[in-house]
C-alpha cells in the first residue's frame, strides 16, 4: 500500500487541478505504467454532476490501474465519484474451435489483431452484442466471436489447471478427432487439431492407436495417441533451438496472413510465438513486443548470433521494428513475408534482404518480462498464487 501511495503521489505532481485533471491523471498512468495498450485496458471519461462534483467513469483490465488514478486524485485534492468498473481477473474461457481469430473490435469485418488455437485458456473481460472481449495469455486484448470459447466456471478452472488428463497435440502437420477408434473417412471428421492444442484424454481409452479425447466445449471423438503428449511435459520441456527452428521449417511455403499466429498461416510474429509455443515458452504478440524483451544485441553483431535468436528489422533512421525473423547458422534465417521461406544476413548472397536493426536472445531470459515457460505460467497450472 505505500508503494502504490508513494506512486500515485508521483503522478499527481505530472498534473495539476482543474478541468482537465482526470484527463492528465489518466494519461500520466498510462504512459508510466500501462504504455501499451494492446496489453491493458484504461477507458476513462468523466463529467459532473449537478453539485460539480467530477464522476470517474469507464473501466480498465488492471486493478493496480485503478488504485493508481483513485490514489493520485485524491493526492491532487480531486473531490471525486468513483464509478470506474475493474474488469474480473478470474472470468476464464478456453478457445473451444480449432484456431479462434481475435479482432480489434467486436465486428467480423474489423482488422485481425491475433488468434489463439483450441484449449487456450483466455481472460474474459466483457461481453457485447454475441461478442467477448479478452485477454490471451501472453497478455493481448481483443474480441473474440462467442461461439468460438467455451466459459467455464472459477470451479472447472480450478480443475482444469490441475488436471493430468490434459494432452497438447504435438503433431507438426495435420492430425485430427474422428467419431470412432477406427473411422477415417471425410464424414467421419469430428475436428481438425492443431499444433498446440490442449484437449482432455484417457489413455485407458486406447484403441487401435487412438484414444478418447474430450473438446473443451464437450464434444468427444478419437485422436491418434502418438499425437498427443502429456501437459506438464510440453509446459516443462528444456529450451531446444532446433526444435524451434524445426516448427518454423515445418511450415515454409505457407501463406503470410495478418495476425496469424496458428500453423494455418502466420504473420512474421506469429512464426516465431508458433515456434517457440512448441517448446512451451510464450512469447509476446508483435515483432515491436518481442523487441523488448530477452537479451538484446545489436543487429550489426552478426558473429554472436545463435541458434532461434530473433531478429528485428524495420527503419533504420527511426529505429522503429517492424519485422521479425529466427536465425538458423551461417547467416541463414527463416521468416514470414509474403510466405515463410528462408533468407541470408549475407549481402553477397542472392538470398539477401535487408540487415537487422537488433537481435534478441530468448534462452536464458526465461522468466523475464514477456518470456514465460508454461508450466509457470498460472492460467495454465494452479500455482502458489492461484490455489
Amino acid at each position: 500500500m505505500k508503494r502504490l501511495a508513494t506512486a500515485a503521489l508521483a503522478l499527481s505532481v505530472l498534473f495539476t487541478a482543474g478541468a482537465d485533471t482526470v484527463d492528465d491523471a489518466v494519461k500520466a498512468v498510462k504512459s508510466q505504467y500501462y504504455p501499451d495498450s494492446r496489453q491493458a485496458v484504461l477507458e476513462v471519461t468523466s463529467d459532473k454532476t449537478a453539485d460539480g462534483r467530477t464522476v470517474v467513469r469507464g473501466v480498465t483490465s488492471e486493478q493496480r490501474a485503478h488504485d493508481l488514478l483513485t490514489e493520485a486524485l485524491h493526492s491532487a485534492g480531486v473531490d471525486f465519484i468513483d464509478s470506474l468498473a475493474v474488469y474480473p481477473a478470474d472470468s476464464t474461457a478456453l478457445v473451444s474451435i480449432p484456431v479462434v481469430t481475435l479482432r480489434t473490435r467486436g465486428a467480423h469485418a474489423a482488422e485481425v489483431a491475433t488468434q489463439a488455437v483450441m484449449g487456450t485458456p483466455v481472460r474474459l473481460l466483457e461481453y457485447k452484442g454475441g461478442w467477448w472481449r479478452v485477454q490471451t495469455p501472453d497478455g493481448y486484448i481483443a474480441w473474440s466471436p462467442d461461439s468460438s470459447v467455451k466459459p467455464i466456471t472459477r470451479e472447472r478452472a480450478a480443475g482444469w489447471r490441475s488436471s493430468d488428463t490434459r494432452y497438447v497435440v504435438k503433431e507438426l502437420w495435420q492430425s485430427r478427432a474422428y467419431t470412432t477408434p477406427t473411422a477415417r473417412g471425410p464424414r467421419d471428421v469430428v475436428t481438425d487439431l492443431v499444433l498446440g492444442a490442449i484437449v482432455e484424454a484417457d489413455p485407458a481409452t486406447l484403441t487401435d492407436g487412438r484414444v478418447q479425447i474430450t473438446l473443451p466445449d464437450g464434444r468427444r471423438g478419437w485422436a491418434d495417441f502418438a499425437s498427443l503428449q502429456p501437459i506438464a511435459e510440453w509446459a516443462g520441456q528444456p529450451f531446444d533451438a532446433q526444435k524451434i527452428l524445426d516448427t518454423a521449417y515445418s511450415l515454409e511455403g505457407s501463406p503470410y496472413l495478418w495476425g496469424g499466429t496458428s500453423v494455418k498461416s502466420v504473420d512474421c510474429s506469429g512464426l516465431v510465438k508458433v515456434s517457440y509455443l512448441n517448446n512451451g515458452i510464450i512469447l509476446r504478440r508483435d515483432a515491436s513486443q518481442q523487441a523488448l524483451t530477452g537479451r538484446r544485441m545489436d543487429g550489426m553483431d552478426t558473429g554472436s548470433f545463435r541458434a532461434a535468436d530473433l531478429l528485428f528489422f524495420g527503419n533504420k533512421d527511426t529505429g522503429r521494428v517492424t519485422h521479425v525473423g529466427l536465425y538458423d547458422s551461417n547467416s541463414r534465417y527463416v521468416h514470414s513475408s509474403g510466405r515463410v521461406k528462408r533468407n541470408s544476413l549475407d549481402p553477397a548472397s542472392p538470398d539477401y534482404l535487408y540487415s537487422p536493426l537488433s537481435a534478441t536472445r530468448i534462452d536464458g531470459s526465461q522468466g523475464t518480462d514477456g518470456i514465460v515457460r508454461a508450466i509457470d505460467h498460472p492460467w495454465y497450472f494452479n500455482l502458489n498464487n492461484n490455489p
